[in-house]
Formats: C-alpha cells, structure tokens, sequence
C-alpha cells in the first residue's frame, strides 16, 4: 500500500470516527496539557501546550536533551470544530493545524500560510517519541 493510500485510509478512519471522539464534546477544563515535537522544523526541541476552556492557551518550549527552555512563555488562541483543533500563536505566524484522535493531536504546522512541518502531539506531559512519516494530517486533507 503506497504512503498516500495509507495517509487516505487514516485520513478516513479519523473523519468517521471524529462524531464519537469530538474535541468540542469533550469537558476542556483549565489545565488541559499537549506536549508536541516538531520535527521537520525544530527537530531538537519540546514544546507543551497548556490549553484553557477560554479558548487561549500557552506555549513553553524546550531542549528535548537538556531540558532547558529555548523560549519565553508564548501564547495563542485555538478553536475547535468535531476533532479538529486550531492554535493560532500571538503576535507570529505560526498555526498548527490538526486532528485530534483520543490522546493524540497530529497535524501540519503553516508558517505565514505555508505547510513548514508535520507535528505531533500527546495528551499529558511525555512528548511522544516520534511522529509518523507521513504528511500530516491537515496537509492530507487537502
């Protein structure tokens, strides 16, 4: 099966399965925490994002080897629609774009409106080792 079948056949699986794992029906208390790697753009680093119920969230990033934070605290607003959920950063042009299955938010980050990496992200505090080899989700959508 080529790559773009299965990313189709993913692709299928989570448009079917969004009504019954809806992010907006979901209770998104304060504190809801996603920690995402990057790695086409920032292969080396961590980032966690703190997602609040007021449709704002927070983002720290991090050295994936030493820990140590490569950033200030950023912020940004996000917005859902059935199990796709968009971040929007303040003040720059980054947006993450993607699809949220259970514990995991994958998907495609635009810089000024341009796909500059797939990213992947897992619900809690541990990053996720890494993420698949094909486009991301947003970018197969497309």
């Amino acid at each position: 099966m080529s790559r773009w079948s299965r990313s189709f056949v993913v692709w299928c699986v989570l448009l079917c399965a969004a009504p019954a794992i809806s992010l907006e029906a979901q209770n998104r208390p304060d504190g809801v925490t996603w920690t995402a790697i990057i790695p086409d753009a920032f292969p080396l680093h961590v980032y966690t994002w703190r997602i609040s119920s007021d449709g704002t969230y927070r983002e720290d990033g991090r050295d994936a080897s030493s820990g140590k934070a490569i950033q200030e605290t950023l912020s940004g607003r996000w917005n859902g629609d059935g199990a796709r959920m968009v971040l929007r950063q303040q003040g720059l042009p980054y947006l993450f774009d993607g699809v949220g299955l259970g514990g995991l938010y994958t998907g495609t980050l635009y810089l000024d409106g341009r796909p500059v990496s797939r990213f992947c992200a897992a619900k809690g505090e541990t990053a996720p080792k890494r993420c698949s080899d094909g486009p991301g989700v947003a970018a197969a959508a497309f």
